[in-house]
This record gives C-alpha cells, sequence and structure tokens, in this order.
C-alpha cells in the first residue's frame, strides 16, 4: 500500500475543507451559499410525495444521535465479535470518537445558523449549529470504513468498485436526507462528507501498520 496516496489525498481534502469552512465562517453563517438555495428549492418540492418523506425521515433519523450511537456500537461489535477484526474495530471506534469531537467544536468556531425554511414539521425544533452537517460526517465514517476495511479482503476489483459505489450511494442519501427535511444546506453536508473522508484518509494507513503488525505477531 503507498501510503503517500492516503496522506496526500487526506491532506487535499482537509485544505478544501477548510477553505470551505473559511468562506462559511466570513461571509455565510446566517445565510445559503448560492449553489444551496436552488437544491433546498428542489428538495423542497420534493417533499410533496409522502414516500420520499418517510424515507429520507427514517433515514435521517437512523444517523442521529441515539440511532447513530446504535448504528456504531452494533458495527463495533459485529466487527469485534464475529469478524474476529481488533484493529479494525479499534480504528473504527478511535475515527467515530475524533469525528464527533472535531464536530462540536468546529460547529462552535463556526457558528452557522440552520436554515429556516423548508422545514418538515417533525424536524421544526431542531437544535444546534448548521456547520458542518454531524449525521453527513457520521455516514461517511460508517460507510467510508466499512468499504476501507473490505478493501484489503476483496481480491476481485469489480467487488471493490461495486463496494465504493454502494457505500458512496448510501453517504448521499444520508446527506440528502438532512436538506430534504430542511434543517441542513447542502453545502453542511459538503463540509460533513470532507470532513470525515480526510479524517479515514489521514488515519487509515495507521491502521493498516497496525493490522501488518498483528499478522506478523500472530
Amino acid at each position: 500500500m503507498n501510503k503517500k496516496i492516503y496522506y496526500i489525498s487526506g491532506a487535499i481534502t482537509t485544505l478544501v475543507f477548510l477553505i470551505l469552512a473559511l468562506f462559511v465562517k466570513i461571509d455565510f453563517t446566517h445565510g445559503p451559499f448560492p449553489f444551496d438555495r436552488p437544491i433546498q428549492t428542489w428538495a423542497f418540492h420534493l417533499q410533496s410525495s409522502s414516500g420520499l418523506t418517510y424515507f429520507f425521515s427514517h433515514m435521517t433519523n437512523i444517523f442521529g444521535d441515539k440511532g447513530g450511537i446504535i448504528v456504531a456500537v452494533l458495527l463495533a461489535l459485529v466487527l469485534y465479535l464475529l469478524f474476529k477484526q481488533k484493529e479494525a474495530t479499534i480504528w473504527f471506534a478511535a475515527t467515530v470518537v475524533l469525528s464527533l469531537a472535531l464536530n462540536t467544536v468546529i460547529k462552535v468556531i463556526i457558528g452557522r445558523e440552520r436554515p429556516d425554511i423548508h422545514r418538515l414539521a417533525a424536524f421544526a425544533n431542531e437544535a444546534g449549529k448548521s456547520f458542518p452537517s454531524g449525521h453527513s460526517i457520521f455516514a461517511t465514517i460508517i460507510f467510508g470504513s466499512i468499504f476501507f476495511i473490505c478493501l484489503g479482503k476483496l481480491k476481485n476489483r469489480s467487488s471493490k468498485i461495486l463496494l465504493g459505489i454502494l457505500c458512496i450511494i448510501l453517504i448521499a442519501l444520508v446527506m440528502f436526507s438532512r436538506i430534504f427535511v430542511g434543517v441542513h444546506y447542502p453545502s453542511d453536508t459538503i463540509g460533513g462528507f470532507l470532513e470525515g473522508i480526510s479524517i479515514l484518509l489521514l488515519t487509515y494507513p495507521t491502521y493498516i501498520k497496525y493490522q501488518e503488525k498483528s499478522k506478523k505477531t500472530n
């Protein structure tokens, strides 16, 4: 594995995230980017579909505070107890904790207010700051870590590509769910994705290092 590729990629995504965060802090703490509004309007029109409203409301709740913790704990238990992946479990748990801590701090520093239009009634009282989207970070960590953990175990190139596409689709659905219910700007979800993928890219080589060391000692 060429670790430099991951470090360079992680540095690039981190830089893009910081640039986006800087723009939000300077000019957009109380409003959307120009590209945010058309996507919000489109999502609002989709709210007329009861099927989509049901789907995205449940999708966003699964990766909320309570649902997200349950998902993370279950995945950690599966990795450790079922697949006997000690290093993977530790890496996954560490990225979850790191992402939650960073997200909390960055939200306070940026201080962006949530959108005040097009909210579904069930999410009318959503509290907290808007940038970056915690759900988007969490979904990126969950599905991204699954992809990276499976990456070294899948021998078939097409299987890796298929898994990657599936993980991207699931992350995108969670990101869009936050826009759909009206509690985040699209730029918030992009920021969450960039933060999550940066954490994964910058820590993945360390996980591989300890995994290889463990194989040698066993």
